[in-house]
């Protein structure tokens, strides 16, 4: 029964036992499936099984089975939370691995490396060093990407008509 680190108790929430889950970054968790969490109290990894979880705006408002008053919520504050990995979803949208790769594009063959990924928003942009030292700002998803192979760090890449010309020419 493996357990990792998911963030802490941020606060209370309400006057029926709820808390505020703060995760840490890049932790996700399944809240359809998650059953319990294991709050760290005096060094021990202590059992509280969910009854009700659902999204705020800070994290996740947790109604744990024995806390049932605000007075007993507040000892959780700050209090590590762990789960079991069964309850964490991996992060599969995490671009940054293919920094150094070689963008070899359909028309222009190798137009330079990977030196940013810029996923802040809902499409992911890449940045790449040209031979010529110039910039080129690439939009990174499945409609332009032929192949990656990472063995040789190399992704076959079908850039929109015009753009890499916008920034070699």
């Amino acid at each position: 029964m493996q357990v990792k680190e998911i963030g802490y108790i941020s606060k209370t929430h309400g006057l029926k036992g709820h808390v505020i889950l703060r995760l840490n970054e890049f932790v996700q968790i399944d809240q359809e499936v998650i059953k319990s969490v294991f709050l760290d109290l005096n060094g021990s990894q202590v059992p509280y099984f969910i009854t009700e979880c659902k999204p705020s705006n800070t994290g996740y408002i947790l109604k744990l089975e024995t806390i049932d008053t605000i007075d007993t919520s507040k000892k959780l504050i700050a209090k590590k939370a762990f789960a079991l990995e069964d309850f964490i979803l991996e992060d599969e949208e995490n671009f940054s691995e293919f920094i150094g790769y070689s963008i070899i594009d359909s028309i222009h063959g190798n137009i330079g490396n990977i030196i940013e990924v810029d996923e802040k928003t809902e499409n992911v942009i890449i940045k790449i060093i040209h031979p010529t030292g110039k910039e080129i700002i690439l939009p990174f998803n499945d409609d332009f990407i032929i192949e990656i192979d990472d063995d040789l760090k190399i992704i076959e890449f079908n850039s929109p008509e015009g753009l890499v010309e916008m920034y070699i020419s």
